[in-house]
């Protein structure tokens, strides 16, 4: 099949996925045709070829900051096995002793299904609050915790609105009554500083395509020491962690991004990100009164705008404007939608909820990408100005 072309537009919608960087692309070339052995088997070529998965795993366990145990990192397919496998894991290790499961209200799907499809099974699951920034409210997750808890699960950024959540001290909280914790970190590696010894959890997911790695590859970190059952039985691949012959081209492929990634934050990317975020901000507050403009008084992603109209769905709005290509946080909107559940859980009326636009830039978004979406915008909402 030959794929046409596609016109001219922008592309404020890196929340949602990225392109594979074209050094992704070399690093995993070769790894598709002459260097396409089985890692598992005994003789040189294969070898070589499990030296490349190794060298992988130690680049992004040194994203990650546990460069000490690479082998705490376990390739999966990406962030929604990753999740599941968690909950899962923790679940059957852990639900003779200990059935309660802590999620916090604004969770990803990933989370928050499999959850629902545990409590069918007998656990207990605890949504703890957010405030109105759409951060965890410490003290309903203080009266949640007790020694009954197995997990708790909190993203480290929400996917919609870009809170920072205060993993850490959720964590020591956590601790304090033998429970683990995981954090769903998959908008958030590649974007920012994360650090698994700084943060204290015992599990943290990571999904390839948020940060320029293909689709399709994944991890998860495990504090060395931890141990939940495998979600993926066989050959015992990854010492029996995650069984399956490993697809190569892919791992390479993220280890290259987490490179790459590294190399970008310790270049101040995000400082240059968080400033366009805020000259684009400060020009649709300017341009557009009535819009507003999300958790603007937490610790936000740098790539991310969440914004709604009171007048518009989310839909409609970017219907409205064909020079961009956004995300928003509901795809529906017949008269019983209450709009983005994120939102929702913030206190959001359902009319405003219901108009959530989310904005995310990538690593090589300029002021002037960001002005086509202002003006695109503002165009939709003030039909009249210029």
């Amino acid at each position: 099949m030959r794929l046409r072309s596609a016109p001219k537009y922008g592309y404020p919608d890196f929340n949602a996925t990225t392109p594979v960087d074209p050094q992704v692309v070399a690093a995993m070339a070769p790894f598709w045709t002459d260097h396409f052995y089985n890692p598992s088997a005994a003789y040189p070529e294969a070898l070589t070829v499990q030296v490349a998965v190794e060298q992988a795993r130690a680049a992004v366990a040194a994203l990650l900051g546990a460069e000490r145990d690479p082998h705490s990192i376990v390739f999966t397919s990406g962030g929604t096995e990753s999740n599941n496998w968690v909950l899962r894991g923790v679940w059957m290790a852990q639900r003779s002793r200990r059935h309660r499961l802590i999620l916090s209200a604004i969770e990803h799907p990933a989370m928050m299904e499999t959850a629902a499809v545990l409590a069918s099974l007998g656990a207990e699951i605890v949504t703890i609050p957010v405030d109105a920034q759409g951060v965890i409210r410490l003290d309903a997750l203080d009266a949640a915790l007790d020694e009954q808890t197995a997990l708790v699960s909190v993203m480290l950024a929400n996917n919609e609105i870009g809170t920072l959540q205060p993993v850490a001290e959720v964590a020591r909280r956590a601790h304090v009554v033998g429970a683990w914790v995981h954090t769903d970190a998959a908008q958030a590696v590649g974007k920012i500083p994360v650090d698994v010894e700084q943060l204290g959890v015992d599990f943290l997911t990571v999904a390839g395509h948020k940060f320029y790695a293909p689709k399709g590859i994944g991890a998860l970190y495990i504090r060395p020491g931890v141990t939940v059952p495998p979600m993926m039985t066989g050959g015992g691949q990854q010492e029996g962690r995650r069984s399956g012959a490993e697809p190569v081209p892919l791992i390479v492929g993220l280890g290259k991004a987490a490179q790459l990634a590294r190399a970008w934050i310790q270049q101040d990317g995000p400082g240059h990100q968080a400033a366009l975020r805020h000259a684009l901000e400060v020009q649709l507050r300017e341009t557009c009164p009535d819009i507003t403009v999300f958790a603007t008084g937490a610790d936000r992603l740098p790539n991310t705008v969440a914004l709604a109209h009171p007048a518009w769905t989310g839909s409609a709005l970017l219907a409205a404007c064909p020079a961009i290509r956004a995300g928003t946080g509901s795809a529906c909107h017949h008269p019983d939608d209450t709009g983005s559940p994120t939102l929702r859980a913030l206190g959001v009326a359902p009319t405003l909820a219901r108009g959530l636009v989310r904005l995310s830039l990538g690593r090589k978004t300029t002021a002037e990408d960001l002005a086509v979406a202002a003006t695109a915008l503002t165009q939709a909402v003030s039909p009249r100005l210029p």
